[in-house]
C-alpha cells in the first residue's frame, strides 16, 4: 500500500496504549539497533530505555494479587478501573501532551512485563527482539556491569553460564508472550541478524506490524547522533555511529572456544532450537 492510499490515522484515540509500542529482549541482543533504524521514520518517536514500563506493569500486578480483591470489596475500588488508571498514567509518562507519533519504548526488562503491559494497555503492541545467546553470552561477557549494593559484577556478565542462563530465561518470558499475544496480533519477534544483515526490509516489517509505511530516503530523518544516546547504549556507540554492519552475527566462534561453545549450547539448547539458532 503507498503511503498516499493508507487511512489517515486518528488525532487521537481512547483506548489505552494506542500508538504506543514496547520493545523489550535480553541485553545485547539488538534493541538500540532497533532503535537507530525506526527513529528514522518521521512518525516514530524512538526514545532511550525509561525502565518506566516494567516497574509500572509490576506494581498494578503486585497490587492486583495481593490488594485488589480488598479494595474492591471495601473501597469499591474495581480491579479494570485501577488497570486503566496506571496504564493511562503510564502512557502520560510516555507521550507529551499533542504528540501523535507512533511512541517506542524499548527498555530490555519490557520483556518479562509484555502480558502485564497488554492488560493495563489494551491497545499497545509489542516487539520481542531475540538473537543468537551464544553471541549475546559473548557479548555480556565483556561488559562490566556491577550491583551497585555490593559493587561486583553481576552473574550474567562475569560468568557465561550464568550469561546463557539470563538469556535463556528472558527469551522464555518472550516466547510466552508470543503464545498469549500472538493471536491477537499484539507482538511480533524480530532477530538481530535481520536488523543487522537487512536493515531496510527488518523496518519494513516491523512497520507494517505496526500499520506504517517505510518511508522514501528523501523522508527519512537524520540518523540519530552521538549525544541522543544515553545510559547503556553508549555501550554501543562506536557501532551505532558507523554503518549497519552483519560482522558481529556469529561472533561467538571467533572468540570462544569450540569446547565453551558445546557448553554454551548444551545450557541454553531449549532456548537456541525454539528460536530456530541450532
Amino acid at each position: 500500500m503507498a503511503m498516499s492510499d493508507r487511512p489517515a490515522k486518528p488525532e487521537s484515540s481512547n483506548r489505552p496504549g494506542s500508538g504506543l509500542v514496547f520493545a523489550g529482549g535480553c541485553p545485547r541482543s539488538g534493541l538500540t539497533l532497533l532503535r537507530r533504524l525506526l527513529a528514522r521514520h518521521p512518525e516514530i518517536l524512538a526514545g532511550p530505555d525509561t525502565g518506566a514500563a516494567p516497574a509500572i506493569a509490576f506494581q498494578w500486578r503486585n497490587y492486583a494479587q495481593s490488594l485488589g480483591g480488598l479494595h474492591e470489596k471495601y473501597f469499591d475500588l474495581k480491579p479494570d478501573y485501577v488497570a486503566d488508571t496506571m496504564g493511562r498514567f503510564l502512557e502520560g509518562l510516555l507521550r507529551a501532551e499533542r504528540e501523535q507519533r507512533t511512541i517506542v519504548e524499548k527498555t530490555s526488562l519490557n520483556v518479562v512485563a509484555f502480558e502485564a503491559l497488554s492488560v493495563i494497555l489494551p491497545a499497545a503492541k509489542f516487539i520481542h527482539v531475540v538473537r543468537d545467546g551464544r553471541d549475546v553470552t559473548a557479548s555480556l561477557l565483556e561488559r562490566n556491569w556491577r550491583d551497585p549494593s555490593t559493587g561486583q559484577p553481576f552473574p550474567h556478565v562475569s560468568d557465561r553460564m550464568a550469561a546463557i542462563q539470563y538469556w535463556s530465561g528472558l527469551v522464555a518470558a518472550g516466547l510466552d508472550a508470543e503464545k498469549k499475544l500472538g493471536p491477537r496480533g499484539r507482538i511480533f519477534r524480530v532477530r538481530y541478524e535481520d536488523l543487522a544483515a537487512r536493515p531496510e526490509s527488518a523496518a519494513k516489517a516491523i512497520c507494517e506490524f505496526l500499520d506504517l509505511d517505510w518511508p522514501a530516503a528523501k523522508d527519512l530523518k537524520p540518523p540519530l547522533a552521538n549525544d541522543d544516546y544515553l545510559g547503556l547504549e553508549r555501550d554501543s556507540l562506536p557501532l551505532m555511529l558507523g554503518p549497519v554492519t552483519a560482522s558481529r552475527i556469529g561472533r561467538h566462534r571467533r572468540v570462544m572456544p569450540a569446547d565453551i561453545v558445546r557448553q554454551l549450547e548444551d545450557a541454553g539448547r531449549p532456548a537456541l532450537a525454539a528460536l530456530g539458532y541450532l
